[in-house]
């Protein structure tokens, strides 16, 4: 495609969408030209309403959502050093960075809410009915145009849904409040305001940073109309408040553009079973098509080879547990499948148990045992949930409490055997972060006399190994004007000095690649350092 005719254009454009059945499911976003692998579809220099988690309007800003804790440290070197945030002097809620952020937002329509919010200081809102009141609030006073706003209302809102499962009357509840602390009733009626609420619990995506710290929500009416598929092409990503809709593989004019709601590395009936509770529809993508015949659903023995002491485990979860008889964790009617099924609810349960926990400590035990359960049984490959997002969980916490050499075995082992299976796409924005997160391990480690303890290891060449490749990946994944690929590209520049510095200047390239292949051969060894 020439030049001209890619600028000419559009990049995108909504339609009616059909299932695999040609069933018409509302609309969707399609593409309005070829892509390829990694490449940005459209970009929004902020999304309509972003909204943060009551936890974080402490330590984030409302504007541009720079999350200042851990500020220039780890793997968020993209946050400025020493940024802080103060609180609005009106509201009392929300934070700034900066008088240029606060600005910003007041002119984009927080002037209009600020004197109401001060009143609601000591109240706990949910992130939804902030987003509903900063969007009635803002369309009140013209600040949101007709065409937005006419995209905004084409969203399903699913009203009939949730009269179907009893929580229409809940959003009635958060409506109404959202329909007076934003002095909008002399606008919108009740009725309309419920629905509006809705569109928002139906159609917003996870405000996120750009190493996929979950901080919020966004809503947007072109981001809400992109659909989900357990098998996505496309992903969004954010950059402060900028969030861009970018490419896993190819995609065709004229072809839709998916991305993925949920963990699709689940197995298949746990990810129908949470579409169908979040979202109302079942799922038949081209995965989802293929049912529990997947990786995602293959243990890694039968269930009837399970220890015996095991099966005794699993006896007793379907006797006393509810988690036996939730149809997310379906196996099969077999005695055997049911006793799987249990051990799989159990283990699921123990890792949403975690969540909740506040105690790293406590919360590395939850998940050591949870972990042994996996392991122990037989049943689970290293890589089938929730056995590989118990270990991301694990590797965070070891490194809250300065765990350095442990945690570096576990990410070993994950980047050999786990990334490459769940993301075998490799600037996968999962992979890339959990990469990185590894490779700022690697950099700490290789500054310590001990290192990882084994003799012949160079932490330093091995740190930047995995920075070179997650500079590679991170222009794809995030975009190389991003604030997260240039804080990478500044560290590798950072240590190849070092590295040069360290060796007396340009080393022999013979010599230095085959220090780098006898490195990479020891990573893969550490791969297989833990046996659980």
């Amino acid at each position: 495609m020439s030049i001209a005719s890619r600028a000419s254009s559009p990049p995108f454009y909504i339609s009616r969408s059909t299932n695999s059945r040609g069933e018409n499911i509302g609309n969707g976003l399609f593409a309005g030209r070829k892509y390829g692998a990694g490449e940005e579809i459209t970009y929004l220099k902020r999304p309509l309403i972003g909204s943060l988690d009551t936890q974080y309007l402490l330590d984030t800003c409302a504007n541009c959502y720079v999350w200042t804790e851990g500020a220039a440290t780890g793997t968020r070197l993209y946050v400025p050093e020493g940024i802080q945030v103060q609180k609005c002097g009106g509201c009392h809620r929300f934070r700034y960075c900066s008088k240029i952020c606060q600005k910003e937002a007041w002119s984009r329509g927080h002037k209009h809410e600020c004197k109401s919010l001060r009143s609601l200081v000591n109240r706990d809102l949910p992130k939804a009915v902030l987003a509903c009141m900063e969007l009635l609030t803002r369309r009140k006073h013209g600040l949101i145009s007709e065409d937005e706003w006419t995209l905004v209302c084409q969203l399903q809102t699913h009203i009939d849904d949730f009269k179907c499962t009893g929580t229409y009357e809940n959003i009635e509840l958060m409506a109404m409040g959202a329909s007076q602390f934003s002095l909008t009733q002399d606008m919108f009626n009740k009725d309309f305001v419920a629905h509006m609420y809705a569109r928002i619990l139906t159609n917003a995506l996870t405000l996120i940073t750009p190493t996929l710290d979950p901080l919020g929500l966004i809503f947007d009416p072109v981001l809400g109309h992109v659909n989900h598929s357990c098998e996505p092409n496309a992903f969004a990503m954010m950059d402060g408040a900028s969030t861009s809709l970018r490419t896993l593989r190819p995609i065709n004019k004229g072809e839709e553009i998916y991305i993925s709601y949920i963990d699709a590395s689940n197995p298949f009936h746990r990810r129908q079973s949470e579409l169908k509770a979040r979202w109302f529809f079942d799922c038949n993508c081209t995965k989802c098509q293929k049912g529990a015949t997947l990786d995602e659903d293959t243990w890694a023995h039968q269930p009837n080879t399970v220890p015996t002491k095991f099966k005794e485990i699993a006896d007793t979860i379907l006797t006393h547990e509810k988690v036996a008889q939730d149809l997310a964790n379906c196996v099969g009617d077999t005695q055997d499948e049911r006793r799987a099924a249990a051990l799989q609810g159990k283990a699921f349960a123990e890792y949403e148990e975690t969540q909740a926990m506040q105690d790293p400590s406590q919360v590395i035990g939850k998940i050591e045992d949870a972990m042994q359960l996996c392991h122990q049984s037989g049943l689970w490959h290293i890589h089938r949930q929730p056995y590989a997002a118990l270990r991301d969980d694990l590797i965070v916490n070891l490194l809250s409490l300065a765990k350095y050499p442990t945690a570096w075995a576990h990410c070993a082992k994950r980047y050999k055997h786990i990334l490459p299976k769940l993301y075998p796409v490799p600037f996968h924005p999962i992979r890339v972060v959990q990469t990185w997160q590894m490779a700022v391990l690697a950099v700490y480690l290789a500054g310590t006399p001990e290192g990882v303890g084994a003799p012949g290891v160079n932490m330093g060449l091995i740190a930047m190994m995995l920075v070179k490749q997650v500079l590679d990946a991170a222009g794809l994944s995030h975009g190389k004007e991003s604030a997260f690929a240039k804080s990478v590209g500044s560290k590798a520049e950072e240590m190849m000095v070092e590295l040069k510095r360290s060796l007396g200047g340009s080393p022999d390239s013979a010599v230095m690649n085959a220090e780098l292949e006898a490195q990479r051969e020891m990573l893969g060894q550490m791969g297989d350092w833990i046996k659980v």
